[in-house]
């Protein structure tokens, strides 16, 4: 059998590594798995612990992320159960929260450091740009239900934040390199050490060459990747009181991606390959202020900039956020306020695709928060209250207020609930712009046949315009959680139920008045007349804010670690989602649909230095136009000593070749068939 070149070279490596000297495998225990003893910062805007939050929350940890042998944070997410996420092909990726994820989801808000990635033209993110060092990722906090309160507009369905390490950790020198059957290269290097006495700092870079899948759903697979990265983060720490974080990085990107969309007269939907090439860059700095023992401030000043090119589409985002807030505790009460302010500027050229009808080059978002904690019975009953009232350029002021109650009846168990609500304001793409699809067939106008296969068969111009009257989607959430935790095993319970109004939905309204002068120049027998008057019509439908939806659904999480050997966690997550339609209307994205997930992770050390960890997931969902289908993840790692390590992976060993996301009626979206992958990576720290 001939092997690759690229597959022999990591292996010149290993043997000098056979002969080190091996050290004693430190196990995770229990709290490290579930994340219910870490102190995490997202669900409350201040650093508490997991276990105490009054949020459908999960900590994906550390040891997590580097035993599972993720090569990106979508595949390291597919490891956060109840969270949905759907690969597209080798570099496309559909996620989001209790309701239907799609290539745009724009319902879920993700941050790096609480940074925010979102961008206001599709209100999406671009997850195969998002290249974040997974070895320098503290841990990442996934809070599945509504973060409106503490973090704005489009936090309806969840909040990701990626937290990553603080730079008197990462002060050694790392360097990996990984190759597989899908993977050429995959090379990291990171070099850290202090500044002084008083701070330090950290250099990374980072380079990725992919092969692109072995099968397509329609076209010949295109999903290659050519991305290289470099960062910097610095902390400072001045004296008790004060500390300070600079951070930024920027990310080229040349990623094949096969798309659909109306290029030509035909008015018709046509597949085609191209590259799409990214510039991503983003720099952050914050202060941080101790005021007294029972007061801190904090103020964050961040910049993200986008420049994206691909067929018929190039956008330019970039935007400035302002954030600052104070936290203190008086006795029983823990009072958090604070403002924010951003600024976007957004350039988007013209396009076969896509025109906009007012020049909106630029938003303005600003407001401010207001929460508070009150200790009614010391160590059991805690009642939140808060609200964020924030002003956009697009539907003016919104409100999101939350109410949420704690309540520990005895050691070790928590019972929590909640009611608050979320909006989810418009995108430009809904507000602004007029975006062309796939042509509606002129029997499907008509309803009949003209008895002309031509003329039956022709495609009229059709548009989704764009409304500057659509309102801001409101969401009501009640929730309601239990969470019980033991020196051996710990259970997480959450059931919800979200009702959204003023959703987007397309009105179907053709104004079939518009094609009686055709048609009655085909009962005259004019038929070249009626071919051409054809040719000069367009179908025009509006998004309108007049739709319903209901979500309603449970995630429950078991852990358990029999032994000091073994970790081990179950899930099992469950979604319904329906809209409530007016006549001649159609959803934006999505349908009725029913989403189950079965989910099982593992982390065993089988003996000195050596540990097999195991993620099992199950989906079982209508929601995608696909299979039903059981991915397997497994990874060896093997630590050799202090310095070297080596893992061998293999992902989607129980799928076989499937499709993840089959909704192939969005503009660009066209899926590949998702393959078993092994990976072998070696790593070295001195």
């Amino acid at each position: 059998m001939k092997i690759s070149q690229r597959f022999l070279w990591p292996l010149t490596f290993i043997s000098p590594l056979l002969m080190a000297e091996q050290f004693d495998y430190e196990n995770l225990d229990l709290d490290a798995l579930m994340g219910m003893d870490v102190q995490v910062t997202s669900a409350m805007k201040r650093t508490q612990s997991a276990f105490d939050t009054a949020s459908s929350i999960y900590v994906l940890s550390k040891e997590q992320i580097t035993n599972s042998g993720a090569m990106s944070v979508p595949e390291a997410l597919k490891m956060v159960p109840g969270l949905i996420v759907r690969q597209l092909d080798n570099n496309q990726w559909a996620i989001s929260s209790r309701g239907v994820a799609s290539r745009f989801s724009s319902k879920l808000l993700v941050m790096i450091d609480g940074q925010s990635l979102y961008t206001p033209k599709f209100a999406a993110v671009y997850w195969e740009t998002l290249n974040v060092p997974l070895y320098d990722i503290e841990r990442i906090e996934v809070i599945r239900g509504q973060g409106g309160l503490l973090w704005g507009s489009n936090a309806n369905n969840g909040v990701i934040n990626i937290i990553t390490k603080n730079s008197i950790d990462t002060r050694d020198t790392l360097a990996t390199a990984t190759t597989g059957n899908q993977i050429n290269v995959d090379t990291n290097f990171r070099y850290g050490n202090d500044i002084g006495n008083k701070g330090s700092y950290r250099i990374y870079g980072h380079a990725k060459h992919a092969n692109a899948s072995k099968k397509g759903a329609r076209l010949k697979p295109n999903d290659t990747t050519k991305q290289y990265s470099f960062g910097i983060r610095a902390d400072y720490t001045p004296n008790d009181e004060l500390s300070g974080l600079f951070q930024g990085d920027v990310t080229h990107s040349k990623l094949g991606q096969n798309y659909r969309g109306v290029v030509d007269a035909t008015n018709e939907n046509i597949a085609f390959s191209d590259d799409l090439k990214r510039i991503d860059s983003r720099m952050m700095a914050r202060l941080e202020h101790r005021i007294s023992g029972n007061a801190n401030q904090m103020l964050q000043v961040s910049w993200l900039k986008q420049n994206g090119s691909q067929a018929y589409i190039k956008e330019h985002f970039e935007s400035i956020d302002i954030d600052y807030q104070m936290n203190f505790i008086y006795q029983s009460l823990q009072f958090d306020w604070g403002l924010n302010y951003r600024y976007n500027t957004i350039s988007f050229a013209q396009s076969v695709f896509l025109d906009s009808d007012k020049d909106l080059d630029n938003l303005q978002q600003y407001g401010g928060l207001i929460q508070a904690q009150y200790n009614f019975i010391p160590d059991t009953l805690d009642f939140i209250i808060g609200t964020k009232l924030d002003h956009n350029d697009l539907t003016g002021w919104e409100n999101q207020p939350s109410a949420r109650l704690i309540y520990k009846p005895i050691e070790n168990h928590l019972v929590w609930s909640a009611i608050s609500r979320s909006v989810r304001i418009p995108t430009l793409i809904e507000f602004n712009d007029n975006f062309k699809l796939n042509g509606t067939k002129v029997i499907d106008v008509l309803g009949t046949s003209t008895g002309l296969v031509a003329i039956d068969e022709y495609r009229i111009a059709t548009f989704l315009n764009g409304n500057d009257k659509v309102k801001s989607e409101n969401y009501i959430s009640h929730e309601l959680g239990y969470r019980f935790s033991d020196n051996d095993w710990s259970i997480d319970f959450s059931a919800y139920n979200t009702r959204g109004k003023n959703v987007a939905v397309i009105n179907l309204n053709t104004h079939f008045e518009q094609f009686l002068p055709a048609l009655a120049l085909f009962r005259s027998g004019e038929i070249p007349q009626a071919a051409q008057a054809l040719t000069t019509t367009q179908i025009n439908l509006d998004l309108i804010s007049v739709g319903k939806t209901t979500t309603k659904g449970f995630d429950v999480v078991l852990s358990w670690q029999p032994m000091d050997t073994l970790s081990t966690e179950l899930g099992y997550s469950y979604t319904d989602f329906k809209y409530s339609l007016p006549y001649d209307t159609s959803s934006v994205v999505g349908f009725d649909s029913t989403n189950r997930q079965v989910f099982a992770k593992a982390n065993y050390t089988l003996f000195n230095g050596h540990s097999l960890f195991s993620t099992l997931r199950v989906e079982n969902s209508n929601a995608y136009n696909t299979d039903n289908y059981a991915a397997l993840d497994l990874t060896w790692n093997w630590q050799i000593n202090q310095q070297w390590s080596t893992a061998l992976s293999g992902k989607n060993l129980l799928a076989s070749s499937h499709i993840e996301y089959g909704n192939t009626n969005e503009t660009y979206t066209i899926p590949n068939y998702i393959d078993e992958s092994f990976t072998f990576t070696i790593m070295t720290t001195f």
